[in-house]
């Protein structure tokens, strides 16, 4: 691989998860809520020690799916303000294993503490509703484009680009 062309992607990639403040998720509805057809959500989130936190509602569908074990994948993008060409926007879409960490988990407080430091207040409205469900997302593989003819394969929770992609 071209090494000018992978520190690149590197910067492009880090600068996306350090400042993106929701993360995409991709995943099929239960069948007994659609018959496993595509949905879509968003989360604000955390990142620490190479995974993601999220806190939502199980109102929403994607959540209730989350609950369920449906497949997923989750994706960051680069903000189309600050996007330079909106055909090549810095985007991150990966495969993860998900695991729901349970109230009386030693660092459920802590975790939510930290969401609330990176998204404000409303955690404290929150925080206690039952409803809302925290999740651990470790990252396994996936891809990172960066812009044309910069497209990456990538793995483990530091996104480390394995492949450069030339053909579709």
């Amino acid at each position: 691989m071209d090494e000018k062309l992978v520190k690149k992607a590197e910067k492009l990639r880090d600068k996306l998860i350090s400042s993106a403040q929701t993360i995409g998720i991709s995943i099929l509805t239960p069948a007994s809520e659609g018959q496993g057809m595509p949905d879509i959500g968003f989360a604000p989130f955390i990142r620490q020690e190479g995974c993601f936190y999220i806190y939502s509602s199980d109102l929403s569908s994607h959540i209730r799916s989350l609950i369920d074990g449906q497949p997923v994948q989750f994706f960051l993008i680069a903000d189309e303000g600050s996007s330079q060409n909106i055909w090549a926007r810095v985007r991150l879409k990966f495969s993860a294993t998900v695991e729901e960490l349970s109230r009386e988990d030693a660092a459920f407080d802590g975790l939510l503490n930290n969401i609330g430091a990176k998204h404000g207040p409303v955690m404290d409205i929150i925080r206690n509703f039952t409803d809302f469900h925290l999740f651990k997302i470790i990252p396994e593989r996936g891809n990172l484009v960066t812009g044309f003819a910069a497209a990456f394969e990538v793995e483990g929770r530091d996104f480390d680009i394995t492949t450069h992609l030339r053909q579709g």
